[in-house]
């Protein structure tokens, strides 16, 4: 796990007021309950974080989180530069 993952999982913990080793086993429970999804838009987001159809690890996972937060919030400026409501 990269220091980058391990940071984000401790900020995650001290916010929730919990410890990161529970963050980290809540967030492979729900990474592979997401999985199991039937929704169409879900399983094409999983095929671009995994092609190979096996679980990320959490390196991945966050990694792809942060590039997709990161290109709304790009696209949200574009679409209204002022930074008013859309």
């Amino acid at each position: 796990m990269t220091e980058k993952t391990r940071r984000i999982i401790q900020m995650i913990a001290a916010k929730e007021g919990t410890t990161p080793k529970e963050v980290e086993k809540k967030m492979r429970e729900s990474i592979k309950d997401a999985m199991a999804s039937s929704n169409p838009q879900a399983q094409a987001m999983w095929k671009q974080i995994c092609p190979d159809g096996k679980e990320p690890d959490l390196d991945t996972f966050l990694n792809f989180m942060v590039h997709q937060i990161s290109v709304e919030k790009n696209n949200k400026y574009y679409r209204n530069p002022q930074g008013g409501k859309d």
